[in-house]
């Protein structure tokens, strides 16, 4: 049974229960709830590939050396035995390319510590604490969707940088600029 890290029915039902007119409602399930499930799947979803790109690698690599060492007694045996050899290498090789590409492991973390955070938030305004303590759902939602809306901007931000550092390497490469880097307004 997999964890549950996400229980959406859970927060609907809490959303449900504030003291909170249905506009507000509906923003708190389509802005907050919203991407709470997204990094919260993105999350999961890095994560599942993380680990079979590292499994194939672990074992595919503590399998190249046993394959290796084996003696064949055959002609037939050993050209098998080499075809193996290189097919796991070239599966090593792959799986590890495709993890430094892509970066599944950066993304899980860098996407479960998003999704949590904003769950953080979310509990904080729930429960009234700090630093909605002291005020009513009401007189504490427009802090709640600032701290909400300026945690969205903050990791979009993060994605654009890291995209335009990809793109920018990928320019100097082939001789062409790199974007502008984004400036406040």
């Amino acid at each position: 049974m997999q964890n549950k890290l996400v229980d959406e029915q859970a927060l609907h039902e809490i959303i449900d229960k504030l003291d909170l007119d249905e506009h507000h409602k509906e923003w708190l399930s389509k802005r907050w709830l919203h991407y709470v499930r997204w990094w919260d799947a993105r999350a999961a979803e890095s994560k599942r590939r993380y680990h079979l790109l590292r499994i194939i690698v672990i074992v595919g690599g503590a399998t190249i050396p046993a394959l290796v060492s084996r003696n064949p007694s055959s002609p037939t045996q050993s050209a098998y035995l080499h075809a193996i050899t290189i097919v796991v290498s070239v599966f090593v090789a792959i799986a590890a390319g495709l993890e430094s590409l892509f970066g599944f492991g950066e993304i899980w973390r860098e996407k479960r510590a998003a999704a949590e955070m904003l769950k953080v938030q979310g509990w904080r305004f729930f429960q009234r604490i700090q630093p909605y303590a002291g005020k009513t759902h009401i007189d504490a939602y427009p802090d709640f969707a600032d701290a909400v809306e300026t945690m969205i901007e903050h990791e979009v931000k993060d994605y654009l940088l890291a995209v335009q550092s990809d793109k920018g390497k990928g320019d100097q490469e082939n001789g062409s600029a790199p974007l502008p880097t984004p400036q406040k307004p």
